[in-house]
């Protein structure tokens, strides 16, 4: 009895340890996350619509869908990686392309005719892991992103080892935070806000390095495929 008594009371202690925080306090990185924020114009992103329009080559006009590789085909040219771009770094690349397989083509006009939904994941031990929509505004909280996705499972979770990545589309590198988001974090002053393509990852006890997580899985959901991850997690 008294060596089950034990055991039990080393198994709850590791357990503990375990599923203790690993995360930084998220006041104390809520400001450097949000300075990273992108607060560009908005770059052409997989599920746009783009149209071409050319008033020396109409036979080239064209409607093309941007891939959820980040690809996009194009008459005459082929597959390019169009995500990321803005529209007119686009027309700049697509120009140049032409005028070198047709020499009269010497205007073109690139528009973004639909913009897809900008979204975020929620992932990992939570009740609704899914991607959702950003508002309007693009005013999302961590917190609130995750209760959208139904709020994390109290038997599984480990909220102090939450995981946060970020796409820049401008330098096409990759970011990540590990966060103590435990319940005591959440009523700090300054919230950490989700931008576009965000993934938020909330792990399973088990898991004590969320790095092979993101080596094996968050980097297949990124959709643009030459991204660096400078240092990981």
């Amino acid at each position: 009895m008294l060596r089950s008594t034990t055991l039990a009371l080393v198994t709850l202690t590791v357990l503990s340890a375990c599923s203790g925080p690993k995360g930084d306090p998220l006041q104390n990185v809520a400001a450097d996350i949000n300075a990273t924020l992108y607060a560009g114009e908005d770059r052409i992103s997989p599920g746009d619509q783009l149209e071409l329009r050319f008033s020396s080559g109409p036979e080239l006009n064209q409607i093309v869908n941007v891939q959820a590789d980040g690809q996009a085909t194009f008459i005459d040219i082929g597959s390019i990686e169009a995500a990321g771009l803005l529209p007119e770094e686009l027309r700049t690349t697509l120009l140049e392309q032409y005028q070198a397989a047709r020499e009269r083509v010497s205007d073109l006009v690139v528009v973004v005719v639909t913009q897809a939904p900008k979204s975020f994941h929620v992932m990992g031990e939570v009740a609704d892991a899914g991607t959702f929509a950003l508002d309007t505004d693009g005013q999302v909280s961590i917190l609130e992103a995750l209760s959208m996705a139904g709020g994390h499972l109290k038997n599984t979770s480990w909220l102090g080892n939450t995981l946060l990545v970020r796409y820049d589309p401008e330098t096409k590198e990759q970011r990540s935070w590990v966060l103590d988001f435990r319940e005591e974090q959440w009523g700090g002053p300054q919230p950490i806000w989700i931008q576009q393509h965000d993934i938020l990852f909330i792990p399973n006890t088990r898991i004590d390095h969320v790095g092979i997580f993101l080596d094996m899985w968050i980097k297949r959901m990124i959709p643009w495929p030459n991204i660096v991850v400078p240092g990981g997690v």
